[in-house]
């Protein structure tokens, strides 16, 4: 055999080993991962880890939106019922200030107190969200999960006494203003459980953004050092076909000779 051939032979079997090295780099440009395998299983292990903390963040911070979606049906309840609250002053103030109102004035100031009061307790006893009902006579408490490790944020909705007996004006403003002051104050820790559960998911969800961000930079793949890789491995193929080229000319010429 001819150094011709052997020179041949080398220079097609480096293009075959070329050519699988050029392949897995493309495939690893293309989807940005380092393939599983020693040293690369462990830090994979590493990244799985970080998503699963980044998927609880998020959950948390799902939690804490749901939460603060609870507290805002509520808000918007006690504030009608504040409108409410203050009418019922009105009527009081219309009934005990005035000595000329006749027998159908009062009657008509006596309805609508009556029927407001109905109203504000029909209010109290529908609003829920998700079938959990969040006013009612007596504090109405639950918590949310906030953290990715099962932390929770205590709230309350507040307390709405029940005015369902209320049906003269003659007492109707000083029941107004007894719910107007305890609606204010539901509305406070309203307030205050919407804006801390607000902190709470910003936390949540920065959290799972810097956790998921961490896990891909775990397995992604050096660019830099891939093309450099690549640019070698194609260079080495396109030597190697070069020198089978030549390999072959150099025999076809060495025929040409002898012919």
């Amino acid at each position: 055999m001819s150094d011709s051939n052997i020179s041949a032979i080398l220079a097609n079997l480096g293009s075959r080993l070329a050519i699988p090295k050029v392949n897995e780099s493309i495939s690893r440009l293309i989807t940005g991962k380092i393939t599983a395998g020693g040293q690369e299983a462990g830090k994979q292990s590493i990244a799985n880890t970080l998503k699963a903390r980044s998927d609880s963040w998020r959950a948390a911070a799902n939690n804490a939106r749901q939460a603060i979606d609870a507290l805002l049906v509520a808000e918007a309840s006690l504030n009608e019922i504040a409108s409410l609250a203050q009418r019922l002053e009105e009527l009081g103030a219309l009934y005990n200030n005035n000595t000329l109102l006749s027998t159908t004035d009062i009657a008509a100031l006596n309805a609508e107190t009556a029927t407001i009061s109905t109203n504000i307790n029909s209010i109290v006893t529908g609003t829920t969200f998700n079938g959990i009902s969040m006013l009612g006579a007596t504090k109405i408490n639950f918590t949310a999960g906030v953290t990715d490790d099962g932390g929770t944020i205590s709230l309350t909705t507040g307390t709405v006494s029940s005015i369902s007996s209320l049906t003269e004006a003659s007492n109707a403003d000083t029941s107004g203003a007894a719910m107007t002051a305890e609606v204010a104050l539901n509305l406070g820790e309203i307030a205050g459980g919407i804006q801390s559960l607000r902190a709470r998911e910003n936390i949540a969800y920065a959290a799972s953004a810097i956790m998921s961000a961490a896990a891909d930079s775990i397995v992604e793949t050096d660019y830099a050092a891939e093309t450099a890789i690549l640019t070698k491995n194609m260079m080495l193929n396109k030597i190697s076909l070069s020198l089978v080229a030549q390999a072959n000319v150099n025999e076809n010429f060495k025929v040409n000779l002898l012919s």
